[in-house]
């Protein structure tokens, strides 16, 4: 069934909360406010009707950074678990990384990958294709063969692109009209260690520096990935400032977490970018508040169980995030005053979807993808209970407020928390 009447709820769209009603049939929004009461009382015996009074309804959040490990990792996550946990948290479209083995590097990867998502995936997913052949480094992937094909995002993801291939890299993508992502870590200046006190700022922000320097001289789309120090978002909105064709994202861990928070097991806290100060905090804040920050994109980089016990030096970096992505944000931003409800909707809708070329509104004859948060839904946030293979979360034990209830993506169910398994 993907007709649905949902009723009586504050709805998210054009920049603004209002109340009102949406209809879809077969899938598409059909209409809104009193046409789509009138829809409903035409044809009710076909149409789920859903009483939304007291919640928010959104479009479906779009997340630009997600790793499915699918293929080659499927004891850390499969497309099937993490597209699961991201309808879950709200997302109805991901950014598939390709830190995966084999990774996307070729069209014939992509024909191999296209039907796994067919077969397993609850939301949408948007694949992001390696900029080096097996992310190596050595030589660069057929940008134009790829876009053929229908890829417009392009990363090495935890493998910066080394500077002997950055310019040819953002030429070739910017005559093309890709969009370069970087993994801002200058390695060189980097530590053995698994905190901030081994992965310092520079490590971050003088590669971003670089980046947003050839930026400049190429005109090539650029994205930065998971700002976490304020010398970053400086730089980016410096270079909006120069007009440049540039966009960051932030995680909900830097945005509601430093380095004093990390606590035992430390392996939940372990993510890179490393947690940093709260003045850095505070930047990134700033940053979205303001615009200089496009999106909030969650980086969920899920490991299994390996990390509960105890951590090493040879630890993977990252942390589960789509889960409890909007409850987090919610918590410890919007009802701290510390940014608007109207600002984190659009972080996880308009603003990622600039990034991709899509316009995450809601409008009619437009697919169904919805979001509906109880605002008031408070849950403590348990080990056990997340769909999400990897279960390393900075979050566990706190009690957040604000959950997704359901999730439409092209007006088909595909979470609902009154009949979630946990």
């Amino acid at each position: 069934m993907n007709n649905w009447y949902l009723h009586d709820g504050l709805v998210y769209r054009n920049y603004k909360l209002r109340q009102e009603d949406i209809l879809v049939i077969n899938g598409k929004i059909a209409a809104f406010g009193d046409k789509a009461k009138a829809g409903f009382l035409e044809r009710s015996a076909s149409i789920t009707a859903f009483n939304a009074s007291g919640y928010v309804i959104c479009r479906g959040f779009l997340d630009l950074h997600v790793h499915l490990r699918e293929p080659g990792f499927a004891e850390k996550e499969t497309i099937a678990t993490g597209t699961k946990a991201a309808a879950a948290g709200g997302f109805t479209a991901v950014c598939a990384m390709p830190n995966t083995n084999p990774s996307l590097d070729s069209p014939d990867k992509l024909i191999d990958f296209k039907p796994r998502l067919r077969k397993d995936a609850r939301v949408k997913v948007i694949p992001i294709a390696a900029i080096t052949k097996g992310r190596a480094g050595a030589e660069l992937t057929d940008f134009d063969a790829l876009i053929g094909s229908g890829i417009t995002l392009f990363s090495d993801d935890g493998d910066p692109v080394p500077t002997s291939l950055l310019r040819q890299a953002m030429e070739k993508l910017a005559n093309s009209g890709g969009v370069l992502i970087n993994h801002l870590e200058e390695k060189s200046l980097v530590k053995p260690g698994l905190f901030a006190d081994a992965i310092p700022p520079q490590s971050e922000y003088l590669m971003l520096e670089r980046d947003l320097e050839m930026a400049a001289k190429t005109g090539c789309r650029y994205h930065a990935a998971h700002l976490s120090c304020a010398e970053s978002v400086e730089l980016i909105a410096a270079a909006k400032r120069s007009g440049l064709p540039v966009t960051a994202e932030v995680t909900p861990h830097h945005l509601t977490l430093t380095i004093n928070d990390i606590g035992e097991p430390q392996g939940d806290f372990q993510m890179k970018p490393p947690l940093r100060t709260e003045a850095d905090r505070s930047a990134l804040i700033e940053g979205l508040r303001r615009g200089v920050i496009d999106a909030v994109a969650t980086d969920h980089a899920p490991h299994g169980r390996e990390k509960e016990q105890r951590i090493g030096l040879d630890s993977p970096f990252g942390v589960t995030g789509l889960e409890t992505a909007f409850p987090a944000l919610y918590s410890n931003l919007v009802l701290t005053g510390m940014l608007e409800l109207e600002q984190l909707l659009q972080a996880l809708t308009f603003g990622p979807g600039r990034v991709v070329n899509q316009d995450c509104d809601l409008i009619p004859g437009g697919a169904a993808d919805l979001v509906v948060i109880d605002l008031a839904r408070q849950k403590t946030v348990e080990r056990g209970h997340f769909y999400s293979k990897g279960t390393n979360s900075p979050f566990v034990g706190r009690r957040l407020q604000g959950w997704p209830v359901l999730t439409l993506v092209d007006g088909e169910e595909r979470f609902n928390a009154n009949r979630a398994e946990h």
